[in-house]
């Protein structure tokens, strides 16, 4: 690495842990970092998180253990301890090594310490020897009846001893306490209403510094019931009812946990338990003959993790490493690929699919098995499709390329299939319609299944140690050698056959072929996404926000930071509401036609003779327009200036090989369809600006492709970003499709600005075509895949489109697949 990467690489990443180099024992968890993608910052009135002002470089926004403290230091002033990888994780040994690796496991042991008294254990402690101090937690994934459900909230029970040394009971929504807490907000403020119902608080319920929790329940478990075993016949699968959502008392003994790698590894903070409770110091609280009893504390925490990674690196090789030697791969290349993977190989006389045995990151080739011959051969990684993106099936929702180390999986009998073409693997996961309600009315208040959940919670509190009823059963473990839940597994492993190492939940592994695998999809992952769309509460407060009078923009100062910008007059921007009349109206979604037939190849013809002239000499507002593209002869004359050497916009006669859509079925085209396109091009031709270039093609009109050079002076300056677009028949009542594409030098996808959910940001450069009107830069709020196409405004929809820059989060990568934006 030369001094100047060196001076200016990242040294700390997200979820690192870290200590303080003044005060060794006291460590933390990297929340921020200065090199983290931004969003637009939130105002300074409603900053109530100290870690959420913009970072200057060098700084890291830390949440300090136990305390939970949150601070702003610099790099120079912390020391990395533990990288937080999981298995299916990418990294690198160096920022500028083009060679990357993937995680196939980890191994992570820990220190331990008494939640309460402090005393350490001496030396490290394996997952071997221990386990978890909670039965359940959110996410995790039990099995009953042959259904696979995920516990999506918990309704706790907590003993919180006071500083007066009185126990007390407190039942809450939420998995918020864990044992060894201390501080005057772990008894909520308003505990009146439990105090009078309970009677476990005791004189005024006044909080104090010193409460601490001593134990914690799980007492009630909301599940969502996602997909049944894939191995069983018609008849037996009707006869398994989808099981109840509230799960509580001793029926919590029916219930058998299963749990991912991932989930089972140490991380800091956790409260386990020794294996051998000999080996762990205990504390006793409260008195026999107290309402809540005596307890005994054997709970320990994780203070310190150490990792150890194993790595399949591109070309073939594993690695066994510590992770403080490697950094996280954050923006994995499109291209890039592991042996293993499952790949689409393009090239002009079409597709074959092929298993990747080794990549040569320098050399940017591969070496890949075609399923169909089984002949190995070298290709380029630019000609490989890893990701699905290369038709229409890519967008499906319930189909994706290939698995994933970490997926789970259900497995269908031998001698039959998942039921789709390999390499596509079908993913279900029926999320009930009751997770999706509503649980807060405007007041605030909890309403739903939440508070039915609420009501169970608390009667079972009221009763507890009265009626032996409501005590819990404890949940099954998987039992090693077990064969009963054989038809549900975790993909371990990607086999260079193309077959799929599977583990079952009682630790045996198998190898399947990847056509007998269908993917869970994952119940959070989709509350995650329906928040993050149509699901999100704050969904009228931000179309309010975009369309309301008042509009708040954003930009970056010289200094670095962000500004509220006012000098962009909304009101000069175009609108369909301000056509004039040789526009082409509002259309209605066209009906299918043939593309065969006579009088749409005419009209087909007529469109391309007449956008030849048209949208290279425009006409009407469009050549007043202030930025009206030159003629041919004066591009010609900024060309040899060496100012424009290329036309912003053309119509070329074929489209590329390589254009991600290629092989997808042509649109059907109408007249009206054709009419809109007309109307679009003319738009690109006349208001794109110099480093925006966007093609068009004669033999496939629902294709195009774009080129935005980043701008100077911008931490993408002169950076080339691609992006190929696909129209469908409807457009544009219906959006186009976009896949995004790059090339670093095999250093990773050019990324933008990428914060971390699923949500997108769009940096809309409007372009104007009416003389009067400027270029304006509105941020919308939009929702992948759902997003209100014509916003009420209808902006020139395609030209407004490919002018924009793409803020997506890094759990949707735009380089890894198409979005339906």
């Amino acid at each position: 690495m030369n001094s100047d990467n060196q001076r200016n690489a990242a040294k700390l990443y997200q979820e690192d842990i870290v200590r303080l180099k003044s005060n060794p024992k006291v460590y933390g968890v990297v929340m921020r970092c200065w090199h983290d993608p931004e969003d637009i910052p939130f105002p300074e009135d409603v900053m109530v998180d100290p870690l959420l002002r913009p970072l200057k470089h060098g700084e890291v926004g830390v949440s300090f253990y136990p305390g939970g403290k949150r601070e702003i230091l610099q790099e120079s002033e912390l020391q990395l301890v533990d990288r937080m990888y999981q298995p299916g994780d990418l990294l690198k040994k160096s920022i500028d090594n083009p060679r990357a690796g993937i995680v196939t496991s980890i191994d992570v042991k820990g220190r331990l310490e008494h939640t309460i008294s402090g005393e350490e254990i001496p030396g490290w402690k394996g997952t071997d020897d221990v386990e978890c101090s909670f039965e359940v937690d959110m996410g995790d994934y039990v099995v009953y009846n042959d259904w696979v459900g995920q516990i999506v909230e918990i309704f706790d029970e907590a003993v919180v001893e006071l500083s007066s040394e009185q126990l007390v009971r407190l039942p809450e929504l939420s998995a918020r306490l864990a044992v060894g807490q201390r501080g005057n907000n772990i008894i909520p403020h308003s505990v009146s209403g439990v105090q009078n119902l309970f009677g476990f608080l005791l004189g005024n319920g006044r909080t104090n510094a010193q409460d601490t929790v001593i134990a914690v329940k799980r007492t009630v478990l909301a599940i969502a019931w996602l997909a049944i075993n894939q191995s069983l016949t018609s008849a037996e699968a009707a006869t398994r009812n989808r099981p109840q959502r509230f799960w509580y008392g001793s029926d919590l003994s029916k219930l058998t946990l299963v749990r991912r790698r991932a989930e089972q590894a140490m991380r800091v903070g956790d409260r386990v338990l020794l294996k051998n409770p000999n080996q762990s110091p205990a504390t006793v609280h409260g008195r026999e003959g107290d309402p809540a009893g005596s307890v005994t504390v054997r709970d320990l925490v994780v203070t310190e993790t150490h990792t150890m990674v194993n790595v399949l690196w591109q070309d073939g090789t594993r690695d066994l490493l510590d992770c403080k030697e490697t950094i996280p791969y954050v923006n994995p290349d499109e291209y890039d690929c592991w042996p293993g993977d499952h790949v689409i190989w393009k090239s002009e006389d079409g597709q074959r699919t092929a298993v990747v045995q080794s990549v040569n990151a320098v050399e940017r080739t591969a070496q890949v098995r075609f399923d169909d011959t089984g002949a190995t051969e070298l290709v380029s990684v630019l000609e490989l499709d890893p990701h699905g993106v290369s038709d229409w099936s890519a967008v499906a929702p319930h189909e994706e390329m290939g698995l994933h180390r970490g997926d789970c999986v259900f497995i269908h009998p031998e001698g039959s299939s998942n039921g789709v073409e390999k390499p596509m693997v079908p993913k279900i996961g029926e999320l009930e319609g009751w997770v999706r309600e509503m649980t807060m009315d405007p007041n605030g208040m909890v309403i739903g299944w939440r508070n039915e959940m609420i009501g169970l919670g608390n009667a079972i509190a009221e009763h507890r140690g009265r009626d032996p009823s409501v005590e819990e059963g404890k949940i099954r473990r998987p039992q090693k050698g077990h064969p009963s839940l054989h038809w549900f597994g975790e993909v371990t492993d990607l086999r260079l056959d193309g077959t799929v190492e599977v583990m079952f939940p009682d630790g045996i592994s198998v190898n399947l072929p990847l056509e007998r695998l269908t993917r869970l999809y994952d119940g959070l992952e989709q509350l995650q996404e329906m928040w993050g769309d149509d699901g999100s509460d704050s969904q009228d407060d931000e179309s309010e926000h975009v369309h309301g009078d008042h509009i708040q923009f954003w930009a970056m100062g010289e200094d670095g930071q962000w500004v509220e910008d006012d000098a962009l007059d909304t009101d000069n921007w175009l609108t369909d509401e301000e056509e004039d009349p040789s526009e082409v109206p509002a259309l209605s979604p066209p009906a299918p036609c043939d593309t065969t037939d006579p009088e749409t190849m005419r009209a087909q013809m007529e469109f391309f003779e007449r956008l030849k002239t048209d949208t290279m000499n425009p006409s009407g507002d469009v050549e007043d327009s202030p930025d009206a593209l030159p003629s041919d002869d004066v591009q010609a004359e900024r060309s040899s200036n060496g100012e424009l050497p290329w036309k912003r916009f053309d119509i070329l006669p074929s489209a590329p090989p390589d254009h991600a859509f290629h092989a997808s079925t042509p649109a059907q085209t109408s007249r009206t369809f054709l009419a809109r396109l007309s109307k679009e091009y003319k738009i690109l031709a006349s208001s794109l600006p110099d480093t925006i270039l966007v093609r068009a093609y004669e033999d496939r009109t629902d294709l195009l492709r774009s080129l935005i050079i980043g701008p100077e002076n911008t931490p993408y300056e002169d950076a080339p970003f691609v992006i190929d677009w696909q129209l469908d028949s409807n457009f544009p009542h219906s959006p186009p499709i976009a896949h995004f594409l790059s090339w670093t030098n095999g250093n990773g996808r050019g990324e933008c600005f990428l914060p971390d959910t699923p949500r997108c940001v769009l940096t809309l450069i409007i372009t104007c075509s009416k003389p009067k009107s400027i270029r304006g830069r509105e941020s919308l709020p939009f929702n992948i895949g759902n997003m209100d196409w014509r916003q009420e405004r209808e902006l020139e929809c395609f030209a407004v489109i490919v002018t924009t820059s793409v803020c997506v989060y890094p759990g949707t990568r735009l380089g890894e697949r198409t979005l339906v934006l």
